[in-house]
């Protein structure tokens, strides 16, 4: 667990212990609680301590879900889910967020990429930029979105490389590769989509816990957020081009195989034609008799299939 107090009259932060929370600090002190995986009676003596009600303890150390929007008296609860590709499949965890008059709870059940961003620039803005405790939670906001914007990158690399390997030999396996990163960006888009509408609702509704000069950052935070699921859209339809023009590209290998075997069986069939008709054996045929007609049969061949090719060669039928 780790526990940070930020004093906004002398603009000192500094590290505290459980015993020094308080439910009613004085004027100007703001907590910040990040609970750690697993540590759940630890949370509990933290929330009571801070003054939270036990149901709204209950509910936020309960099961995760995704989209929390819990409005208490006392408290406001939050979801939000951060996402990340690993080795080209996407990951995400949940984050729980609970936001007091003076304080700021935090749980994730694994290490979070976003705190850790967050706790290295939390000291440097606060004494440079904060003028409310919502500082932090734009801290938040700047840091996930952030993480959304390297994982859309991940996901342009990986768009990349599919359609780099029409360049060389495709197999059926690019159905595959399309399905799991259709499916993966999807997925991604409702995530970014869920923060961008949570984000979107506490820079416009009036709460006593989040203050009036952070909700306008927080709409620019979630603008960026709308851009980003626009951009996944578009990264969507370029996948599916990807798709039509492989099919188009097998389609058109299809075509020539067809068009050769075609020429091909335009050549065997007049002369297959020769072949039935002499094959007939009628005894009115004085060719059959003729002492060239086999070497005349050949010299023939050899002459239409000649001039059929020629012809094929000039049309560009092949």
């Amino acid at each position: 667990m780790r526990l940070i107090a930020f004093d906004f009259n002398t603009k000192q932060d500094r590290p505290i212990e459980l015993s020094d929370l308080s439910s009613r600090p004085v004027q100007g002190l703001y907590h910040w609680v990040v609970l750690d995986s697993g540590d759940e009676l630890g949370g509990r003596d933290a929330l009571e301590k801070l003054g939270v009600k036990p149901t709204v303890a209950e509910s936020f150390l309960g099961q995760q879900q995704e989209a929390r929007y819990d409005l208490y008296d006392d408290a406001t609860h939050v979801s939000v889910s951060e996402a990340w590709l690993d080795q080209g499949e996407l990951k995400s965890g949940i984050m729980d967020v609970l936001l007091g008059a003076h304080f700021m709870v935090i749980r994730t059940v694994r290490p979070s990429a976003v705190l850790e961003q967050v706790r290295s620039i939390y000291h440097k803005d606060f004494r440079s930029f904060a003028r409310s405790p919502g500082f932090l939670l734009y801290e938040l906001a700047s840091q996930l979105f952030e993480l959304y914007r390297r994982t859309y990158h991940s996901f342009t690399n990986e768009v990349e490389n599919v359609q780099l390997t029409l360049f060389g030999r495709v197999t059926d396996d690019i159905f595959m590769s399309v399905s799991r990163l259709t499916t993966d960006i999807l997925a991604f888009r409702r995530i970014v989509l869920t923060a961008r509408d949570l984000f979107k609702d506490l820079a416009t509704r009036k709460s006593t816990f989040v203050s009036e000069t952070t909700q306008p950052s927080l709409d620019i935070m979630a603008d960026r957020m709308g851009r980003l699921c626009s951009d996944l859209d578009s990264e969507r339809s370029v996948l599916t081009e990807t798709l039509n023009l492989y099919m188009g590209m097998v389609s058109h290998r299809t075509n020539r195989v067809i068009n050769r075997l075609t020429i091909l069986s335009m050549i065997f069939l007049p002369l297959s034609f020769i072949c039935g008709v002499y094959g007939m054996n009628f005894e009115g045929m004085p060719e059959l008799g003729w002492r060239y007609s086999y070497l005349m049969f050949w010299f023939g061949s050899a002459a239409f299939v000649t001039a059929f090719l020629i012809v094929v060669r000039k049309k560009n039928w092949i």
